[in-house]
Parts: structure tokens; C-alpha cells; sequence
């Protein structure tokens, strides 16, 4: 801070609009005015909302209120012309003050003039020239006051006021998008027991169904850091700092693994409503035309219900209970379809006299000697002393545990199951895994029998007999309110 600042006088100043002067440095400024603010004053300006502001000393060279050149205006509407501003990152958003000014007066003049020049007067209706000089903090604090105006409004909205905001949210998020990509760094809320980006999802009951809606990560921009420390606890929570690196790719890969590995569909930036899908910021691969055995092997939509669950505590409430349940069946669904990596290393070909009986026909060829490697795979000893194999979802969970001298193949769950015991994502640092049985595995096949064997029948009576099946319906729906009944004068 400069020791030149001298003023006794104590202001805000809440940029709403710049205004360039033809052949001059100098710059004009519109604003909301707290405060007193004179002719020849010295002025702080910041720029809250960017990840590297840097406070900068000028002054003010003229002062006009009611359209007319003053020596001084206090708690109004004005404009300044600023000396040397054009040199400067002015912008609406930017917040110019006296030295005396306590940041959260500096914050709340940051967000009111950006929502007051951006949503109030221009209902996201942003230039691109705009757009280029807006932060991730300034994107995503528009994006937030814009949803925030338009939840007040009474009665519903037409359609084409929907398209409007889909239209103007969807310029917003595809800028904010490649602003967080290039980004020299950003924070990530991670989840302490599993080391990942914590998988934000909530709950529902729907009828008696429930549903889980699909889960997001949420990232925080530099200016918001204390806010992300402040809302998620430190003994349960990590606030990571994601940087680029010299290849500008390190916040791109970070991402892509939450997304294409973990399973996340989407991102919070700052706040809950400011949200934007993962194709939004990083596309899904495309692997057409390549050979299927040249296709990487990933299972987000498993990963994702194990790191769900992994989140979780023991169950307690009636409630949990039910979203653990939930989150073991999604994951059963998901395992049985999943093809995992297994690492091995060869050690040589077997010998003619030890070839099994039972080798596979595929193999033998007349009047050829079958070409029978023996592969070597990591095996503990798991419950009841059977062995226990290692699988993984994907390779970058495998080469956490096991180097490049390892080679990888790739099988169902069903090649092992029958003879050992297997762990999936075995970790030494955090908890993702899981570990089944033999008995463990037959049980989920036959719960998951079990409902495809009734959703068919109950196909089939909705189809063949109509009437039949709405009286089923019926007749449960009766049951289930003298149930309640019940047990409503039981709680009586």
C-alpha cells in the first residue's frame, strides 16, 4: 500500500459501467458511491473477484452527480474519471476505495455492483469483450445472483423465458468453463477417507421409490477459498489445490479423472446452484474406430457408487440406512457388468508334461505344440484362508499399487469368484475398496434375479390382463393406507 494515501475521508465506489475518453489515458467510471469522495482524491482500486489482484493507487481527476462537475459527491449514483485508468483492469465488478476500507465492505460493494451491472440492468445479456475480462469469481457470482433474482418471481415461467435462461446460462458456463481449464490453480473439496473429489448427491422420495441424483464434485476459484474452508470441516474434508503446471493440463487431467474414472456428471463452481455438466467442460472420449482392445478400461459408473458409499459412516438413522442400501444395489448392478484389471507378470511358457487335461480347445492345434504361458498375479489370503486376487476398476488405480514391471489383463469378476476370494481397488492410504466372497457374490446375483424376475412378470400381467393388474395396484395401495393408519393410531 502506498504511504501516499492520505484521505480522511472514508468511501466505496461500485464500478456498474466504464467508460473509455477519446485520446486520453484517463478513464470513466459509473458507480454507486458510499461514502464521501472528492476531486483529487487518492483511490485503491480492486479487483475482488480475480485470482491475482493486485492493488493499485490513482486518483480521481473529476467527480460528477445529477450531471454536473463537483468538487465532491456523497452516498450516490456518480461517475469518475480516473487517472490512468485505462491501463488498469477496471471493469464492472471492480470496487474503487479508501485505504481505510475493511475488506467486507469492499466484498459486498464487489457483488452488488456486479449484479447491479450485470443481472439488474443486463439480465446476462454479456459481450464477449465482456466475457474475456470476467474471473471464474465474477462468472460464477453472475450465475448465482441471476438464479437468485429470477427464483423471486411470482407464478411460473413461460417457455420462452425458460429458453431465454438456458440460452444466456448456457454462453455463461461454456466461458466459465474455459476460464477454470486455464486457470493457474484451483481448489478442490476433497473427501479425507477416500482421497478423491467428495461426490456431492442427494436423495429422494419419489411415490415409494427413491432416487439418487446423479453426484457432482464442487470446486472453489482463489477469492473464495476462506469461503470453502468456512462451509466444509477440516477433519472431514480436504481443500486441495489443483494446480495447471507448466503444461496447462493439470487441471484438465484432474477433472477428466473425476469425471471419465470416478464417475462425477457435473461441477459445482463456488455454489450449489452454479452447475454445469462434465461434457460442458471436458468432452467424453471418443474411441470410435479404435480396436476394442486398444479402448482403455474404465468403470465410472461403478467407481461412483463405491466412492458414494465410502463417504458414508456406519448407518444409523432409518434414513442412512436406506441410502446405503441404495448405494450397494446401484454398485451390484454396476460390478456384475464390470470388466476389471488384474496385474500379473509372465514367468515363462509351461513345459509339454505339465499342459492340463483340461486345456481349452481353442488352444490346441493339430500337430502343433499349444504355446501355454504361466502368469503370475499378487494373491492374500482372505477370509476363511482362501486366497484373496487383487482387481481394478481402472489403470490408474492399479499403478497406485503396482509399477510398470507389472503387465495388466483384463476379466470379469465372474473368471475369479469361484476359486478366490477378490478385492476391488485394494488402497494402503484410503478407503475405496471393497472385498467379496464367493457366498457374498451369489447373494447379490440372486437379489438381482429376484427383481428382474418380478419386473418381467409384472410386465407380463400389465400386458395380458390390464384389469387384473390395476386391481393389484389397487388393492396395494389399500394396504399400504390401513398400514399407515395403523400405525398412525399406534403412534397415538
Amino acid at each position: 500500500m502506498s504511504d501516499t494515501i492520505v484521505n480522511e475521508n472514508k468511501f466505496v465506489f461500485g464500478v456498474l459501467e466504464t467508460i473509455e475518453i477519446k485520446d486520453s489515458d484517463d478513464l470513466g467510471v459509473l458507480g454507486r458511491l458510499q461514502g464521501t469522495i472528492r476531486k483529487d482524491d487518492k483511490i485503491c482500486i480492486t479487483n475482488y473477484g480475480d485470482d491475482d489482484d493486485e492493488l493499485v493507487v490513482s486518483s480521481v481527476a473529476r467527480v460528477e452527480a445529477d450531471k454536473k462537475i463537483v468538487e465532491s459527491a456523497t452516498d450516490c449514483l456518480c461517475a469518475l474519471i480516473v487517472r490512468e485508468g485505462l491501463s488498469e483492469n477496471i471493469k464492472p465488478g471492480s470496487v474503487i476505495h479508501s485505504e481505510s476500507t475493511e475488506k467486507d465492505e469492499i466484498r459486498r460493494a464487489y457483488i452488488g455492483s456486479l449484479g447491479d451491472s450485470y443481472v439488474g440492468n443486463r439480465d446476462l445479456e454479456l459481450y464477449e469483450t465482456e466475457l474475456n475480462k470476467m474471473s471464474i469469481t465474477d462468472c460464477a457470482e453472475a450465475w448465482r445472483i441471476f438464479v437468485k433474482v429470477h427464483e423471486k418471481k411470482e407464478g411460473e415461467f413461460t417457455i420462452d423465458e425458460i429458453n431465454e435462461f438456458k440460452r444466456k446460462i448456457s454462453i455463461l458456463s461454456h466461458n466459465l468453463a474455459k476460464k477454470i481449464l486455464s486457470a493457474d490453480e484451483i481448489y478442490c473439496v476433497v473427501n479425507r477417507k477416500t482421497g478423491e473429489p467428495h461426490m456431492f448427491s442427494r436423495t429422494t422420495k419419489s411415490g415409494n421409490d427413491y432416487i439418487c441424483a446423479p453426484p457432482e464434485i464442487q470446486i472453489f476459484s482463489k477469492p473464495c477459498l476462506e469461503l470453502a474452508q468456512k462451509t466444509f470441516p477440516a477433519e472431514i474434508f480436504e481443500i486441495r489445490a489443483i494446480s495447471n503446471g507448466e503444461e496447462k493440463d493439470g487441471i484438465k487431467n484432474y477433472l477428466f479423472d473425476a469425471f471419465y474414472l470416478n464417475g462425477a456428471v457435473g461441477m459445482r463452481i463456488n455454489y450449489e446452484v452454479v452447475g454445469m455438466s462434465r461434457e460442458t467442460i471436458i468432452p467424453k472420449p471418443n474411441y470410435m474406430g479404435i480396436k476394442e482392445v486398444d479402448i482403455p478400461v474404465t468403470n465410472p459408473d461403478l467407481v461412483r457408487w463405491m466412492l458414494l458409499r465410502s463417504q458414508m459412516n456406519v448407518p444409523q438413522t432409518d434414513a442412512e440406512k436406506i441410502i446405503a442400501r441404495l448405494y450397494y444395489r446401484f454398485f451390484a448392478i454396476e460390478m456384475l457388468k464390470a470388466k476389471f484389471l488384474i496385474p500379473s507378470k509372465v514367468v515363462g511358457e509351461v513345459a509339454e508334461e505339465d499342459l492340463p487335461a483340461n486345456l481349452p480347445e481353442e488352444l490346441k492345434k493339430e500337430g502343433e505344440k499349444p504355446a501355454v504361458t504361466k502368469v503370475n498375479f499378487p494373491i492374500l489370503v482372505g477370509k476363511n484362508r482362501k486366497n484373496m486376487v487383487f482387481l481394478f476398476t481402472d489403470i490408474k488405480r492399479l499403478r497406485a499399487m503396482y509399477n510398470e514391471e507389472w503387465t495388466v489383463f483384463a476379466q470379469p469378476i465372474d473368471k475369479f469368484i469361484n476359486t478366490f476370494d477378490v478385492y476391488i481397488n485394494f488402497s494402503n492410504k484410503n478407503q475405496i475398496g471393497c472385498s467379496l466372497t464367493k457366498s457374498v457374490y451369489e447373494e447379490i446375483h440372486k437379489m438381482l434375479g429376484l427383481e428382474e424376475e418380478m419386473l418381467k412378470a409384472e410386465d407380463k400381467l400389465k400386458e395380458e390382463d390390464p384389469e387384473g393388474y390395476q386391481r393389484l395396484l389397487d388393492r396395494a395401495k389399500t394396504n399400504s393406507e390401513e398400514n399407515n393408519n395403523d400405525t398412525n393410531e399406534e403412534n397415538k
